[in-house]
């Protein structure tokens, strides 16, 4: 394989069906293995969210690269990525950029001081903030990508963390016992927003087979399983909290998007109640940093019938990865799959990408082999 403009269609497809087979806990060779690869060597990050030239430029480097270093696994996805904000900015708050030119953005303020705030705010414009961005770009990678590129969604949070952007630290913890009425009032709206983005996402790339999945993912997703959530916030309170007031308003982007994964980087309170959304999803998206704590918790919850992808996104060195996804296996085996999801720098050598490769697929190869699956070929 020679690269970006060499992508071989059956290579591509190969390495999709042994995700769908994993799954649906299928017989595999290997549990399959991701790979995603930033590169701040000639932009900063700030640079990149503000320009969608640098950004496809950087995808296409990066693409190119990885699909010339591994034999196997990758399926390559290209990301359009303002920052964490843009349900945010379509609300009129503006983005707060730190010293570091590649520490991403936040909001400069929280504008909801007292929940009956809420009851005045109204649907922003759909195409308001960042959002034309999002979209303007979007469509320019599905345009001028080969249809073997997948494409992420745009990284919208979710209901809950758009209460945390808008609403003041304090107010939006106090709130779930002393206003119960203007959160479910806000999250309502905030859903409905964000339904909108993920319908003008959409059609903008074309085909929902296109991306990854809804959100911000770039570990491809099968087809009928695009849904995704972000709940970050859920590591911070109950599982109680979870059910009133997580779920319900992840449950409305899910009917229109069933199955797929639910993103919380971890801890997990509320780890037993992530599958069981209606409807069901399929897995857990996590950091592996601040996750390992938990692997007792998960094997019990996810028991052959829910993934978990590990991402390894933490700056972790060759041996921390090796060594991590070691315990991921030897934690969670035979009972539920563990995918790594590893995040590269333009600071890795080609021969430190392709040992590394090597080092987890052996792991992989012995995981596969010891994992109970639920479904012979």
């Amino acid at each position: 394989m020679e690269g970006i403009r060499d992508i071989q269609h059956e290579q591509i497809e190969r390495r999709k069906e042994r995700v769908r087979r994993t799954w649906r806990y299928q017989r595999v060779d290997h549990i399959p293995l991701n790979f995603f690869l930033d590169d701040f060597s000639t932009y900063s990050l700030r640079e990149q969210c503000r320009s969608g030239e640098a950004q496809f430029e950087v995808n296409v480097r990066s693409i190119d690269r990885l699909l010339r270093l591994l034999p196997d696994d990758y399926i390559p996805a290209a990301r359009v990525w303002p920052g964490y904000i843009t349900i945010a900015t379509m609300f009129g708050l503006q983005a707060h950029w730190s010293e570091d030119p590649n520490q991403a953005p936040g909001v400069a303020d929280h504008p909801i001081r007292d929940m009956e705030q809420v009851y005045g705010l109204k649907p922003p414009d759909r195409h308001s903030g960042l959002m034309s961005f999002n979209l303007r770009w979007l469509k320019f990678f599905a345009d001028n990508l080969p249809g073997d590129v997948s494409l992420t969604g745009i990284d919208l949070g979710g209901p809950i963390n758009t209460a945390k952007d808008l609403l003041d630290t304090n107010l939006l913890y106090t709130a779930f016992y002393d206003s119960p009425e203007a959160c479910h009032h806000f999250l309502d709206l905030a859903a409905e927003v964000q339904i909108r983005c993920y319908e003008d996402i959409l059609a903008a790339v074309g085909d929902i087979n296109r991306l990854t999945c809804i959100d911000f993912a770039p570990a491809w997703a099968p087809e009928g399983h695009k849904g995704f959530v972000s709940d970050d916030v859920c590591a911070s309170y109950s599982p109680e909290v979870f059910q009133t007031f997580s779920r319900p308003y992840n449950n409305q982007i899910l009917k229109r998007w069933p199955g797929g994964r639910i993103h919380n980087c971890g801890p997990h309170p509320s780890i037993d109640l992530y599958l069981d959304h209606q409807p069901p999803l399929n897995g857990l998206n996590c950091s592996f940093r601040y996750t390992r704590a938990e692997l007792p918790q998960i094997k019990r919850a996810f028991k052959r019938r829910g993934i978990v992808e590990f991402m390894f996104d933490n700056e972790e060195t060759p041996a921390e990865i090796i060594q991590g996804y070691e315990q991921i296996a030897d934690g969670l085996a035979p009972e539920v799959v563990g995918i790594p999801i590893v995040w590269l720098t333009d600071s890795w050598s080609d021969r430190e990408i392709r040992e590394l490769y090597h080092g987890l697929l052996d792991i992989a190869e012995r995981y596969a082999r010891e994992i109970h699956w639920q479904y012979e070929p």
